[in-house]
């Protein structure tokens, strides 16, 4: 009998089997019994969009919880140009507390101190009735921070916050360093055992890598995930088909690696896909076509559709030229391809030469290409290339050579 589909393809979603991340794991381990002792390293997860950033956060919870711990998970909200630091504090305030695994009617210290500050406890939830309206956003989340450890010290010797998607935070970027101030502070550090760990994509955090700047000095160390390699990647889909009455062949698990070159999002959604069309439990080259079409098109809906209409039609020509070719390619290389395939004349668009420089710097800002040694560019995986081949032709209108 073959059980449901174990594959779980949504951003976000906590896989089946947590593989591949056993560095990050042992560090998370070493920084948890650091705050036990007092010292509160506090650090950061760097990763592009469906790398595996927050299912990470979520094995971290389940193992400070495991020990002993509590761990509160929150994804930052989107921010616009209207919003302010008030805003950024606001949800920290309100959601800190609620995503701790912990019985809100122990938390006596922080209700009745808060409801002094102008805040007003309702239900399991904080609702700030007045926004900070006559304190510095820094001095309360100070005030909070050390209100609610005085109540979370009774169930726990360390207090871990998990901040997930800070590049949202990007309109208001000065919330870090109100965060960095409050964490440094000498009280806190002396009186509180909070250990905060945030994520990011690269791009969101660019601000802050600057030579000496002070949030990327202090949110140490990063770590950057990277996709699963070969062995990580089959033995992820080994473990996650076992006992479901499904089987990938080997062929096909080779096709997977190939495709997706271990990118944990696009692997779910392609296997996802193949487990849907299985026929009598296998998974095999007749299945392929069909499952491949059917990931493409959903991560193009979620993911690639929005990254593409960003693209102008000469950065969508060198996507395409990329496509149709096995391996990277200097730059010096791509007006020949154009001439090979003929693209200047089929389209009616010249290619200036001077200008290929500046198409590939802002396909790599946009995080479509990759480069490579000796100065050679890549889609980042064939997965990519088949979603721009298939799905929308050189210029997005279906033209394809």
């Amino acid at each position: 009998m073959i059980a449901p589909n174990p594959f779980t393809p949504k951003s976000g979603w906590e896989p089946k089997v947590f593989v591949g991340r056993d560095k990050e794991i042992e560090l998370f381990k070493r920084k948890l019994e650091e705050a036990k002792q007092g010292r509160c390293d506090h650090f950061l997860i760097l990763g592009e969009w469906g790398i595996g950033k927050t299912s990470l956060l979520k094995e971290f919870k389940k193992i400070a919880q495991e020990k002993g711990y509590l761990a509160s998970l929150i994804t930052v909200g989107e921010y616009t140009e209207n919003s302010n630091f008030n805003d950024g504090v606001k949800q920290l305030v309100e959601e800190i507390p609620q995503r701790f695994p912990a019985d809100f009617t122990k938390f006596k210290e922080l209700t009745q101190q808060l409801n002094g500050l102008g805040v007003q406890v309702l239900g399991t939830g904080f609702n700030l009735s007045r926004v900070i309206q006559e304190w510095q956003p820094q001095t309360f989340l100070f005030n909070f921070l050390k209100i609610l450890w005085k109540d979370l010290q009774k169930e726990t010797k360390v207090a871990v916050v998990l901040l997930d998607d800070v590049q949202n935070f990007a309109p208001i970027s000065g919330i870090f360093t109100i965060l960095k101030n409050v964490l440094s502070d000498e009280e806190m550090v002396k009186n509180t055992k909070f250990l905060f760990v945030l994520s990011s994509t690269p791009k969101g955090w660019d601000q802050f890598l600057e030579l000496h700047h002070p949030i990327g000095r202090y949110f140490t160390p990063r770590l950057e995930l990277e996709r699963l390699n070969k062995k990580r990647t089959f033995e992820a889909l080994n473990k996650i088909l076992k006992g479901t009455g499904v089987d990938f062949s080997e062929n096909i698990k080779e096709k997977i690696y190939e495709y997706t070159k271990g990118h944990p999002y696009e692997l779910q959604v392609l296997c996802s896909k193949l487990c849907d069309n299985q026929i009598e439990g296998k998974a095999t080259d007749k299945e392929w076509d069909i499952s491949l079409n059917d990931a493409l098109r959903e991560v193009g809906k979620n993911v690639f559709d929005i990254l593409y209409s960003k693209t102008s039609k000469q950065e969508r020509i060198i996507l395409y030229l990329l496509s149709l070719v096995t391996s990277p390619i200097e730059r010096k290389e791509i007006l020949s391809l154009c001439k090979k395939y003929n693209l200047e004349n089929r389209f009616n668009f010249k290619f200036p030469e001077n200008i290929i420089s500046t198409i590939l710097y802002r396909l790599l800002n946009k995080c479509l290409l990759i480069k490579l040694e000796k100065n050679s560019y890549s889609l980042p995986d064939r997965f990519f290339g088949e979603y721009i081949v298939r799905i929308k032709g050189y210029n997005g209108e279906g033209d394809k050579i």
